[in-house]
């Protein structure tokens, strides 16, 4: 039986932490900071297309903080939370656990997450995953709703050397979340994969929220004329960054862009017919500043914008988009001085 602990028990962490203990080989240790008391006093109500339905569902052992979960090594620590390096890196916030396990999973957004943490723990493997999933928790966190869209791309980066030991560790926790009843994909290249999903977080999930809308506002037909070319560019000028840092056309294809546009608009966008409402879905960012909580401005575009810079590459909707971003960040975390402490 596999000790895995579980940092960060909003939907995603809870889902998979579900996943992890059906395989039948995996008890996990839950960090539960913001919804400590929800998840002893009442457990978790799980709404799942893929995964079913559990009532009052809890996970092996409950915990308030990382000191409370470093009585004991862990064969995966697991990163739910939201990256948020502006208010306190990942290093710092699971700094009791860093040795504590000899693998780390990042089930994070953004492009160069990776990075601090390999500087804290450079002998660790780092799991890096791209999470593509429709779920949310409501009811103040006792209820997981998610539909049937579960895509979970797991890799490690290329600058970690010891090939053999991350390939193992990668191999183990593919097969635990398989045997759960997940369908992860693993990849040799994973820091494409992160190119590829910060196509869409860079573009539709920025200008949603600057315009605090859902995605399907952005796709009306008395505004698409104006917002498509703003999606557009904004994802052009990733690309550029992409190709700059070494992700060639065969990793992540120009084609990308409309690709990633089609499958929006068709999930999104108005039917021509009228028979078939568009779903209404607002990204986690627009959420987190709907609610007044720290978004994820720094690792969605900042990560970007440094690159950029570092590579010599020219950003101008991306810097206007990072800069609106900073301004609304900044209103946040004057208003909630208290998010500084890094909740989880």
């Amino acid at each position: 039986m596999y000790d895995i602990c579980v940092v960060g028990f909003g939907a995603i962490g809870t889902l998979y932490s579900l996943v992890l203990e059906r395989s039948g080989k995996a008890r996990v240790t839950a960090v539960c900071r913001s919804n400590y008391r929800v998840v002893v006093d009442h457990g978790v109500d799980i709404v799942s297309d893929k995964f079913g339905q559990e009532s009052a569902w809890r996970p092996y052992r409950v915990v308030s903080t990382p000191e409370e979960a470093a009585d004991r090594d862990y064969e995966f620590i697991v990163c739910c939370f939201k990256a948020l390096p502006d208010i306190i890196p990942t290093p710092a916030l699971i700094q009791p656990l860093l040795n504590k396990s000899k693998a780390f999973v990042l089930l994070q957004n953004g492009i160069g997450i990776e990075s601090d943490l390999q500087e804290a723990s450079p002998h660790a493997t780092i799991i890096s995953g791209c999470c593509w999933i429709d779920t949310t928790a409501v009811d103040n966190g006792r209820k997981v709703l998610h539909s049937s869209l579960e895509i979970l791309t797991l890799g490690y980066h290329r600058s970690q050397a010891l090939h053999e030991t991350n390939q193992l560790a990668l191999d183990r926790f593919v097969e635990l979340l398989r045997q759960g009843n997940s369908t992860p994909e693993p990849t040799s290249n994973i820091d494409a994969e992160r190119w590829r999903k910060i196509l869409w977080n860079a573009s539709f999930s920025t200008l949603c929220t600057l315009s605090r809308a859902p995605v399907s506002d952005l796709l009306r037909k008395d505004v698409i004329s104006s917002t498509m070319p703003v999606i557009r560019g904004l994802m052009t000028e990733v690309i550029r960054v992409a190709r700059a840092a070494g992700i060639d056309n065969n990793e992540l294809p120009d084609a990308a862009v409309d690709k990633t546009i089609e499958l929006t608009v068709e999930k999104y966008g108005e039917d021509p017919t009228g028979v078939k409402q568009p779903e209404y879905f607002k990204p986690s960012m627009t959420v987190d500043l709907d609610a007044r909580r720290p978004m994820e401005v720094e690792v969605i575009v900042g990560g970007i914008i440094r690159r950029a810079r570092k590579l010599d590459v020219p950003t101008p909707q991306l810097d206007l988009v990072y800069a609106s971003l900073r301004v609304l960040q900044l209103a946040i975390l004057e208003d909630v001085p208290r998010v500084r402490s890094g909740p989880v």
